[in-house]
This record gives C-alpha cells, sequence and structure tokens, in this order.
C-alpha cells in the first residue's frame, strides 16, 4: 500500500499535469517567441490638417489668387469701389476655393489609397477605385485651370471696358468745355467749333477780296 500523498504533494502533481496539457514550457525564451511572429505593420502617421483646416486653406489660398489677378489688371480703387466687381470677386473666390479644396481633398484620398494598397490590400476594386479617382483629379485640374483663365479674361475684358468708358467721358467733357477760355470764345461742341473754324476761314477769304479791290 503505498503512502498516501500530502496536500502539498497533490496541488503540485495537479500543477504538473496542467502546464503538461498547456504546453507551458519554461526553458523557452519570451525573445524566441517574438522572433517566430509575423512582423505587424507600421502604424502609419496620423495627419496634422483635418478638413476644416484644409477647407480653410483652400480659401485663403483661392482669394490670394483671385485677389492678385485683379490687381494685376485693376487699380484697386476701382476693385474697391465698383459694387459689381466686387460681386464678382467674392463669386470668383468661391468658385476657385470650391475646386482647390476638390483637388487637395482629392489628393489627401488618393494618397490614401495608395497605402492601403502598399499595405497589402491588392484587391481589383482597389485598382478600379484607383483609375476612377486619377482620372476625377485630372478634370479637376483642368476644370481649375480653365476658370482662372476664364477669370483672367475677364478682368482683362473689364479693364478694356473701364478704358473705353474713361475715354469717352473725357471726350464728352471736351465738348461740354472746351475751347480758350481766356481768350472769351467758349465753343459749345464740336459742332460748334467746326462752325467757327468755317468762320474763320470765311472772314480770311473776304478780307483778300477787299485787298484785291482797293489796290
Amino acid at each position: 500500500m503505498s503512502e498516501k500523498k500530502s496536500i502539498k504533494e497533490q496541488a503540485d502533481d495537479i500543477r504538473r499535469d496542467l502546464d503538461e496539457l498547456i504546453g507551458n514550457d519554461s526553458s523557452k525564451e519570451i525573445s524566441d517567441v517574438i522572433e517566430t511572429d509575423p512582423p505587424l505593420p507600421a502604424k502609419r502617421p496620423e495627419s496634422l490638417m483635418s478638413f476644416s483646416q484644409l477647407k480653410e486653406s483652400s480659401t485663403k489660398k483661392a482669394k490670394k489668387t483671385i485677389s492678385a489677378l485683379m490687381k494685376f489688371y485693376l487699380d484697386e480703387d476701382i476693385i474697391e469701389r465698383d459694387e459689381y466687381i466686387q460681386a464678382k470677386k467674392k463669386m470668383d473666390e468661391m468658385t476657385m476655393s470650391s475646386l482647390v479644396y476638390q483637388l487637395q481633398a482629392g489628393e489627401r484620398a488618393l494618397t490614401t489609397l495608395l497605402e492601403a494598397i502598399e499595405d497589402g490590400d491588392v484587391a481589383p476594386r482597389m485598382f478600379e477605385v484607383l483609375a476612377t479617382l486619377q482620372k476625377s483629379m485630372l478634370d479637376i485640374i483642368k476644370s481649375q485651370t480653365m476658370y482662372l483663365m476664364a477669370t483672367e479674361e475677364s478682368a482683362k475684358r473689364i479693364a478694356r471696358d473701364i478704358e473705353i468708358y474713361r475715354k469717352r467721358d473725357d471726350i464728352r467733357e471736351i465738348e461740354v468745355s472746351g475751347g480758350d477760355s481766356s481768350s472769351g470764345n467758349t465753343q459749345r461742341g464740336t459742332k460748334d467749333l467746326m462752325r467757327m473754324i468755317r468762320a474763320g476761314i470765311d472772314d480770311t477769304e473776304n478780307d483778300i477780296e477787299d485787298i484785291e479791290i482797293t489796290e
């Protein structure tokens, strides 16, 4: 008859049986376990700029671009005083801000998609979305370029119209208050001026005829 084991010995036997079932090998180093595990992908740094900040940045770029374009073709006093130019300037800034924002947001989405593909997500759908996004980016760039050219042509046309109106006002001013005020003769319009020139020519011819008759 075997000796009765103590409670401590029985507990040690149970612990030993559990270790064998679990497979806990104390001789195995922790470093060995880590080396055999597949490496986890590195966490990409988070974007520092939120979408609200991206929108604000787009608005600043658009205002700077439109303001510089108008100041290149128009005088600052005209831009500040004319209501139509002020309203057009705001509309151009809003449209350009939307185009710049869409371009920057598209670049951000394109970068995220490329990073996902690089990390191993190589499903055919991912490449299809990538091609569609790249085409959309090209369309946005084309629209931005065309709108900037249209805005430039509009500013040129406004500058030409302002110059024509200024010349027309100068001509009207000359017609209304033209002539030499020091001589006491004030001509009212080009018709009066031509009439006086014609009268002067007639007086000269009459003087010549009087001289011939006298001789």
